[in-house]
């Protein structure tokens, strides 16, 4: 073993062709990414003192962007030989891209669907809880609305029944018109909702007729007469149109003028003047009902059709309603094929149209 050590110590270089060959090396490396389960084109070198290339693959760069892996050969000699194998995989960029690529892209796709489905429950928790909110008021609203009338109701007929009254004192006339008219107001504000209830159920059976509009018009304005004379209302006609006659509803479509004349008077602060008008355009029937009322404004305009949405008034709360009738107004007029439109300015007043087509 001396012997041996002290042959290393004075022995000249042996040139490496000696100690192994182009041929056996190539095997070697091989064989060895084989077990190591590497797949990758690569390219080597064997050089002397990191300078002199002895060996190398037909495509080695000495310059090139891959990283370059060296390695010392015969490690265990005593003295260094100074051979260094050097290794390097063109194409390892792009297979680590190809091979974090599917992760990366299945990470960024779960992320966009966790995100997406965040801001989705977000939306429909915001959705819910302000649709509760809106039950609610409607809930504690419509109770008021119901109760008012059946007291006034069972007052009344407490007054018929009060024995200790007499007959003579009893304004039998007085009594029966009161308790007529808020069987009517209690009938009204259930048809509203009964109204409603029916678009929940789906599609409206709808009862078609040919119905004149004019004539239709007229007697719904008839019968605001003393509604608008209490308010020192006007009510202005203005039925230009030519073709006036649709295959329509006749009781819907009654309940859609009805609604917006309502709103009309009820919205209007002093002296409400309305203006109802009917001109053809385009083989449509259009129908303008317009206000001087208190107006809408741009923020609460798209909203006002929505299931129980009723413009904010702050604190007061003069005008009363379930915040139903412009919506069953869309989605009756929307049944019978037709559209419709608004204008407004606070404190101008508003402009309902509808738009109905002559023949469908």
């Amino acid at each position: 073993m001396i012997e041996n050590i002290i042959d290393k110590f004075i022995r000249k270089d042996v040139d490496l062709e000696d100690r192994i060959n182009h041929y056996d090396l190539q095997k070697i490396i091989k064989n060895q990414f084989n077990i190591s389960g590497i797949k990758l084109d690569y390219e080597y070198s064997v050089s002397k003192n990191q300078s002199k290339t002895i060996y190398k693959s037909n495509n080695f760069l000495t310059t090139t962007k891959s990283t370059i892996h060296n390695i010392q050969l015969f490690p265990n000699d005593i003295i260094s030989s100074g051979f260094y194998l050097n290794v390097y995989f063109p194409k390892a960029k792009k297979h680590l891209h190809q091979s974090l690529g599917l992760m990366i892209y299945t990470s960024i796709g779960l992320t966009i669907i966790i995100l997406a489905f965040f801001i989705l429950t977000t939306y429909i928790i915001i959705k819910q809880k302000k649709l509760s909110k809106i039950k609610n008021d409607f809930i504690n609203n419509m109770t008021h609305e119901l109760k008012t009338p059946i007291s006034t109701i069972s007052l009344a007929t407490q007054m018929l029944k009060d024995k200790n009254l007499p007959p003579e004192k009893k304004n039998y006339e007085n009594i029966s018109s009161i308790i007529e008219n808020e069987t009517k107001r209690l009938g009204f504000h259930v048809e509203k909702v009964l109204q409603m209830a029916i678009f929940e159920k789906g599609k409206i059976n709808l009862k078609y007729s040919t119905v004149d509009i004019h004539d239709l018009i007229e007697n719904e304005v008839k019968s605001y007469a003393i509604q608008a004379k209490s308010k020192n209302a006007v009510i202005i006609q203005q039925l230009n149109a030519t073709a006036y006659n649709l295959h329509a509803d006749e009781l819907h479509f009654r309940n859609i003028i009805s609604n917006l004349i309502d709103n009309a008077l009820k919205y209007s602060l002093v002296d409400p003047e309305i203006i109802i008008s009917t001109y053809n355009k385009n083989d449509e029937l259009i129908i303008s009902i317009k206000d001087n009322g208190i107006g809408i404004s741009k923020d609460n305009r798209s909203k006002i059709f929505d299931q129980f949405y009723r413009v904010p008034t702050g604190n007061v709360h003069d005008v009363k309603g379930f915040g139903l009738g412009l919506t069953y107004v869309k989605k009756m007029t929307e049944a019978h094929n037709g559209r419709i439109s608004v204008s407004s300015e606070i404190n101008k007043g508003s402009t309902f149209k509808l738009y109905f087509p002559l023949n469908y």
